[in-house]
């Protein structure tokens, strides 16, 4: 379809044009002031639109082409400042999330008064260190939670959220990459489970603590442990003994266990841990024994 045919088209046609990334410019920018508010929507959400267009699209009437244009990857850092202090919350969430606003607008967005907006701040990974520290002290629990994900969250802030009072909170601490080794030590000895699996998951876990997680009253914890890259040879040897099939079945799959073991594996009772044996890189070890 040439440029006048879209526009002459019926609205669901350009609406699909719009969004199509492969739409030529000079459609765009006449898609980008239809009269249709849904088919400028899916214009502004085009990483392809031109930037004195997008530029345009941000100061649209309709919040939602607004929206649209702060969550684009090609709008200006220029302009998603100016975003990030639009009327409509749901605009400036769109600018919280979007990794190209500049980071004095993520300070500001920080401190804004809808949770959403704060909670979106809290996982962006160019939130700036000061404001992830204070959005670790939000009274929003789930602004908490994302704040406790966030790889680039400073050490001393990691250790105070590994001991907060949501278990959430803990569970995506000790999640984090970035968690220090004696605080993964602690959150293994959590009293919430998910708490433990999530520490039983993380590769940065410490091999004593892994050892004591390996014999956790819960599968899914032992089960994470079985997979865990770090999870030492011999703690292995022992999960691929487990009662529950599948912690066996993950100690099958895992590239570290022993030979001795996934050959004793390959004879479980459970077809998908026989498969799973077979399929480890060293099974061809035992077939070459």
């Amino acid at each position: 379809m040439d440029k006048n045919e879209i526009l002459n088209s019926d609205c669901d046609v350009r609406r699909s044009v719009a969004c199509n990334p492969n739409t030529p410019v000079e459609a765009l920018t006449e898609l980008a002031k239809d009269s249709d508010c849904i088919v400028r929507r899916y214009a502004a959400g085009n990483p392809n639109m031109p930037l004195e267009v997008l530029i345009e699209l941000a100061k649209d009437s309709d919040w939602y082409v607004r929206r649209n244009a702060a969550e684009n990857p090609s709008t200006p850092a220029d302009v998603l400042t100016e975003l990030a202090k639009d009327s409509d919350c749901d605009v400036r969430l769109s600018a919280a999330e979007n990794p190209n606003t500049p980071v004095e607008a993520l300070t500001e967005l920080a401190k804004d008064s809808d949770c959403d907006v704060r909670r979106s701040v809290a996982c962006n990974p160019n939130t700036p260190v000061e404001a992830l520290t204070e959005l670790a002290k939000d009274s929003d629990c789930i602004v908490r939670r994302y704040a406790a994900g966030n790889p680039n969250m400073p050490l001393e802030v990691l250790i105070e959220l590994a001991k907060d009072s949501d278990w959430y909170v803990r569970r995506n601490a000790a999640e984090n990459p970035s968690t220090p080794a004696d605080v993964l030590t602690e959150l293994a000895k959590d009293s919430d489970c998910d708490v433990r699996l999530s520490a039983a998951e993380n590769p940065n876990t410490p091999v004593e603590a892994l050892t004591e997680l390996a014999k956790d009253s819960d599968w899914y914890v032992r089960r994470n442990a079985a997979e865990n890259p770090s999870t030492p040879a011999d703690v292995l040897t022992e999960l691929a003994k487990d009662s529950d099939c599948d912690v066996r079945l993950s100690a099958a799959e895992n590239p570290n266990t022993p030979v001795e073991a996934l050959t004793e594996l390959a004879k479980d009772s459970d077809c998908d841990v026989r498969l799973s044996a077979a399929g480890n890189p060293k099974f061809k070890e035992v077939f070459n024994r």
